[in-house]
């Protein structure tokens, strides 16, 4: 499939409440971390673009926490959001952690499904059979008539057409894990084989930490390579790993999707993007027009719902048609398929991101979803593209991960207060303990007129101690020309992979 736009992320999970039919506990986990996690980078990194993926994130960390013991296990399933149903109340191991391995290979194993040829004959044939009554219906309606909404006929061929579509390959995402372990290291065989069956690592791979750390450096680095199409590089920097470190788990996330509908590329223009502190700066950005393809809604500053109109008058007193300067709008953005969408939310203020992202929560970010409204919407969305580099955890620079809560797991186990990871090894000499030395994080998104390219992965090093008629329909327009927030997500399962802030492109 001809898809130019490509998208990576290690560890992302999606802000918002799950879609499924069965509670997925690693869905619920996910959701509340992202919203923690951005919550935080966004005090770290204030005023700056940001752009990471907690699924990735949460794919290393639950592999890591599968071996904790303790307390140490207790404050890294907190800091997770692993949800009350899976907590066990026994002291040594505080979390029941097979819902959640399962529930990540679940969802691991949906974007990895593969596609029977006759099967996907079969759905292509009825694809262009829908196609064609859409066209007959289409063809049928009165050129002058207005339409503010899509026609329910029309709609409901459209859903089948999408729905149909999300049965073939319409995007690439490819999930990754794997463990790197020190060869005369004594890991628990029990705990490798967990690992491998929930997250297909295919086993860990032996290798010389002792001997030959910055070759297996290299090695990892050249297999995240290989992960995410070669844009993420050099995950794992010079000095992050030494003759002490033990083992290292990797998470990669890889994305690559277009647009339902893709905007016009001589519709692209340089205009204004003002700045949150009021300044303005030319960015190429997209424009479309009546977009039928979006979901729009739009909300009051205190975070309720503002009921945009369908249609407003010619005569007398005109309707509100906005929430005013303390409100926000949404929009919905599918990519081909309808599984996957990218979630924009823009506030009418260009100077009051943050007190949006004061009210995102993954119950109101559910709440907010819930109040999309298929429509015609005319777009105008920045062309941007991201990368990031984070260190989330630092046995000796405390980051944030420990800010978050997550303290023990990054120190040394010869400390009285010091990580426990008896789960993976059966090393009992406090000088050979396991404890984390590193959390690394990297991400790449570009957003252009075809769609989507993103990437990202994570790192978790381990080391041994010491290393005109009366009314009219109304089309709301809605401008990312100001800071804004973003999410990719998988509308099915209700997961986020990625997520974002964008206070300047090109930044």
């Amino acid at each position: 499939m001809n898809m130019t736009l490509q998208t990576l992320i290690p560890a992302f999970v999606v802000c918002a409440t799950s879609l499924a039919a069965e509670p997925n506990p690693a869905i619920e986990a996910n959701t509340n971390f992202a919203c923690d996690l951005y919550r935080q980078l966004a005090e770290e990194k204030e005023g700056k673009n940001l752009f990471f993926s907690p699924y990735s994130i949460s794919n290393a960390l639950a592999m890591t926490a599968e071996g904790a013991h303790g307390e140490t296990a207790m404050q890294m399933g907190k800091v997770l959001r692993y949800p009350k149903s899976t907590a066990t109340g026994d002291a040594t191991t505080p979390w029941n952690m097979v819902p959640i391995h399962s529930g990540m290979a679940a969802l691991n194993e949906r974007f990895h499904g593969e596609k029977d040829p006759a099967l996907v004959a079969k759905t292509k044939a009825k694809i262009a059979n829908l196609e064609k009554q859409l066209e007959e219906l289409q063809s049928k309606r009165d050129p002058g008539e207005f339409r503010f909404r899509v026609d329910p006929k029309e709609r409901k061929l459209v859903e089948e057409i999408n729905a149909a579509r999300s049965e073939l390959d319409q995007y690439e995402l490819n999930i990754a894990n794997a463990l790197w372990v020190e060869k005369s290291y004594p890991f628990k065989d029990d705990y490798l084989e967990k690992i491998g069956k929930f997250y297909k690592t295919g086993g860990a791979f032996p290798v010389d930490f002792k001997g030959e750390s910055e070759k297996v450096r290299l090695e990892i680095n050249s297999w995240v390579e290989g992960e995410t199409e070669k844009r993420i590089k050099n995950l794992i920097p010079q000095g992050a790993i030494s003759n002490l470190t033990r083992m290292v788990l990797v998470n990669a996330i890889y994305f690559k999707g277009e647009w339902a509908k893709p905007f016009k590329v001589e519709k692209t223009k340089d205009r204004d993007f003002t700045r949150a502190d009021g300044t303005k700066v030319m960015k190429p950005t997209m424009n479309a027009n009546a977009l039928k393809e979006a979901s729009y809604a739009a909300f009051k500053g205190d975070g309720s719902f503002f009921a945009t109109p369908l249609e407003i008058s010619n005569f007398g007193q005109r309707r509100q048609t906005d929430p005013g300067k303390d409100g926000f709008a949404m929009l919905d953005l599918p990519y081909k398929g309808d599984e996957l969408s990218m979630l924009l939310i823009a506030p009418n203020d260009p100077g009051q991101l943050a007190a949006v992202e004061e009210k995102l929560t993954p119950e109101n970010l559910a709440a907010w979803i819930a109040k999309l409204d298929q429509r015609e919407v005319h777009v105008f969305l920045p062309k941007f593209k991201v990368e990031t580099d984070y260190t989330l955890g630092d046995a000796k620079t405390p980051a944030t991960l420990q800010k978050m809560g997550m303290l023990r797991a990054f120190v040394d186990p010869r400390s009285q207060k010091g990580a426990v990871f008896d789960g993976m090894s059966h090393a009992t000499d406090p000088d050979k303990k396991l404890y984390i030395t590193k959390v690394l994080h990297k991400a790449f998104v570009e957003v252009s007129e075809k769609g989507t390219e993103a990437a990202a992965a994570t790192a978790v090093a381990m080391s041994v101690p010491l290393s005109v008629p009366q009314s009219v329909p109304f089309t709301p327009t809605f401008k990312a020309d100001r800071p804004f927030l973003y999410l990719i997500r998988d509308r099915v399962k209700g997961s986020i992979l990625f997520m974002g802030r964008m206070m300047e492109p090109g930044k």
